[in-house]
Parts: structure tokens; C-alpha cells; sequence
């Protein structure tokens, strides 16, 4: 007896038993596009603006986009996370021309564990407890892991605003907006385009035109398409410029006779330097290359500085409203930022003033300040 051979399965049965592969998405479709537009993101008057960057999910050449969006308002804390030592490097470059951005440097550790996660979590947590904090919360991030620290901070009334590119479904549907990095500097690059390019400026005018026209008024429509179409022909030109009347040539001038050559003069002595000549507000703990006398000297003078700020309270005060203003006691601040800051919301405090030619040394003479050099930073903290 011979056994049948089983038979094989046809092509088209082979097909629907074969499990189908999901197509992979592109770029575009892996990005999630904006749910809010920028004017509707940014109207908030007198706000303050935190910003914290979950810099291993979002390149740093978005900076540029970032400032451009946050403009002039006050800021009272920008930090980005991650381990800047390594791949993110990059991001070292790109932070020097952002005087208030920190770059927290943060290293894993244990492997599988995100360090710099839970400390951009731990200091979203601790501005939220500030005495002052912030009234806007921006997370530039991809990472959905941030969803419940967006949550709590939308219960205590803060505005979220999410940045990124594929940002999860999660935390975009959390926070109160959300903009494309990309779509968000490709619109702003429009919008300077425009300023510059009339063409530009009209086909908005278009578009601006339609969404506000009923979609039952075909003439206008047509009219519209009419005008679109005419718009890469159009030419502008600069208004004709009035010609200027030719000058009369100039006359020569009389020839001048030689000037008898003046006696030689005797050498000066040199000057002695004048006791009161170098005082510029510089400290002589920052000049190594005095004379025994010199140090005596430049002492009594940095003596008499400290003495005459300590006579004026509202300098220490308002040096100790800025700082708590940007982050609780103990946490170390640039200072670049503090002095910023102190310009912009406490004007007129130079006036009869003890004069500092390094900064830092105020600080220090205040009392209520630790200072540091972190690097090429100078960091300073406000004493607990």
C-alpha cells in the first residue's frame, strides 16, 4: 500500500497564512505633527518660563528654535540633562551662546537605568516647590516617562508646554500644547522669510483669505487661484531714486610751505604712579604679581570695598532676591545669570555703588555667597 504524498499548500493559502509585515513608517509619519500653534503657545503675559531639555532624545541644533520661541521672556530656570561627556558633546558648543542654559552632566551609572531622567524629574519637582515657581513648564523631550510629573504640575496650575519631534502619544495628550521642533522652526523661517520676501507676505494673505471665505463663494475662489498664480511672476522694484546733481570739482589747494622743523625736546622723566591710579575695583587676590607693598596695599583697598558694601543693604538684598528667584538655597547658579538678572529687575542699584571689576568678588563680599570655578564657569550658590 502506498501512501499519498501530502499536498503542498498553494500559493494564495501560503499568503494568507503568512503573518503580514506592518509597513515601516516614515520619517514623517513617525513624527508627531503639532496639536497647537506657537502664538497660541506663547500668549501668556507675565509669565516665568522653566525649561528643562531631556537632552538624549533632542538634538541640540534645535536650540536656535527654542530661544527664538522663548524670546524675551524672563526665564527662571533652563537646564538641559545628559551625559554631555560623551556623544552628547555637541551639546557643550551649542550652550555657549545661551548664557542662562545649565547643562547638568549626568552618567548612567547602572546600566538600563536613566540617571539624567530622574534628576530632569527631581528638578522639575523642586521648582515646583520654589517659593517663586515657574508659571510655564517646558519639556523638550521625546520620553513619555515624564506623563505623571506633567500631571501633578497641571494640578498645581502650571502651563505645560511639550516640545519635540516623536514625542509619545502619552505625554502630548497630557500637556496643554504641544509643538514639532521641526514644524515650529520651519514656520518661523517662514515667517522671516516673509518680512523680507513680499511674495511671501501675500501668499499668507492668501491663505489667510481662504480659511475666512465661505467655501459656497466660488468667485472669490477663483479669484484667489487667479492670484496665487500670478504670485512667482510678480516683481518688485525699488521706488527710483531722484539722481544727484554733479558737484563742481573741488579747487586745489594753495601749495603750503615747508614748516621749519621743530627743535628737539629734552626727554620726560618718568612719572611716579599715582598712589589711587590703579584703583579700578580690582581685587589683588586676582593680579599674582605684586610687590609685598602692592598686596598691602590692594588688602586695605578690597578692605574698604567689603566695608562699603556692607553699608549698602539693598545691593545684599536684591543680590539675594535674584538668586532665590532662580533656584532655592544651595543650588549653584552661574554667574553671569545672577548679574543679569539683577540688572534687568533692580535698575539704578550702581548708583554710589563700590566699584567691582570682577563680579564674583561682590558676591563674596556680601557673606550670603559661595563661589566656585567649575571649569571656564564661574558658579555661585546662596548660602542655607
Amino acid at each position: 500500500m502506498t501512501r499519498s504524498k501530502p499536498k503542498k499548500p498553494s500559493a494564495r493559502r501560503a499568503a494568507k497564512a503568512a503573518p503580514r509585515r506592518a509597513a515601516k513608517p516614515t520619517k514623517r509619519q513617525a513624527e508627531a505633527a503639532s496639536t497647537s500653534t506657537p502664538e497660541a503657545a506663547k500668549a501668556q503675559p507675565n509669565q516665568r518660563i522653566g525649561v528643562l531639555i531631556d537632552a538624549d532624545n533632542v538634538s541640540h541644533q534645535h536650540l536656535p528654535t527654542l530661544r527664538r520661541f522663548i524670546g524675551d521672556t524672563a526665564i527662571a530656570a533652563a537646564k538641559a540633562y545628559g551625559d554631555f561627556q560623551g556623544r552628547l558633546s555637541g551639546w557643550r558648543t551649542a550652550a555657549q551662546e545661551w548664557v542662562e542654559l545649565e547643562l547638568v552632566d549626568q552618567r548612567s551609572y547602572t546600566p538600563g537605568k536613566n540617571a539624567a531622567d530622574m534628576r530632569l524629574t527631581i528638578d522639575a519637582v523642586k521648582l515646583m516647590a520654589s517659593p517663586t515657581p515657574p508659571t510655564t513648564l517646558i519639556f523638550v523631550t521625546n520620553d513619555s516617562d515624564f506623563t505623571p510629573v506633567v500631571e501633578d504640575a497641571k494640578r498645581l496650575g502650571v502651563r505645560i508646554i511639550v516640545m519635540g519631534e516623536r514625542t509619545h502619544k502619552a505625554l502630548r495628550s497630557t500637556a496643554h500644547h504641544y509643538l514639532n521642533l521641526s514644524e515650529l522652526r520651519d514656520r518661523m523661517d517662514d515667517e522671516q522669510a516673509a518680512k523680507s520676501d513680499p511674495r511671501k507676505a501675500l501668499a499668507l494673505l492668501a491663505q489667510a483669505l481662504r480659511a475666512v471665505l465661505p467655501k459656497t463663494n466660488k468667485e472669490a475662489a477663483g479669484l484667489l487661484d487667479q492670484f496665487e498664480k500670478m504670485l512667482p511672476e510678480l516683481r518688485f522694484a525699488d521706488a527710483p531714486r531722484t539722481p544727484r546733481e554733479a558737484r563742481p570739482p573741488r579747487e586745489g589747494r594753495p601749495e603750503r610751505a615747508p614748516r621749519e622743523p621743530r627743535p628737539a625736546r629734552e626727554p620726560r622723566a618718568p612719572r611716579e604712579p599715582h598712589p589711587a591710579a590703579d584703583n579700578s575695583g580690582q581685587d589683588y587676590r586676582d593680579r599674582p604679581n605684586l610687590s609685598s607693598a602692592q598686596q598691602a596695599q590692594g588688602k586695605a583697598e578690597a578692605d574698604q570695598r567689603r566695608a562699603q558694601l556692607q553699608q549698602r543693604q539693598d545691593i545684599i538684598d536684591a543680590l539675594v532676591d535674584v538668586a532665590t528667584g532662580l533656584a532655592p538655597a544651595g543650588e549653584w547658579l552661574k554667574v553671569e545669570v545672577i548679574k543679569k538678572f539683577l540688572l534687568q529687575e533692580h535698575p539704578g542699584l550702581e548708583a554710589n555703588a563700590p566699584r567691582y571689576a570682577k563680579f564674583y568678588r561682590m558676591l563674596e563680599d556680601t557673606g550670603r555667597f559661595d563661589v566656585q570655578l567649575q571649569g571656564s564657569t564661574v558658579m555661585a550658590r546662596l548660602k542655607e
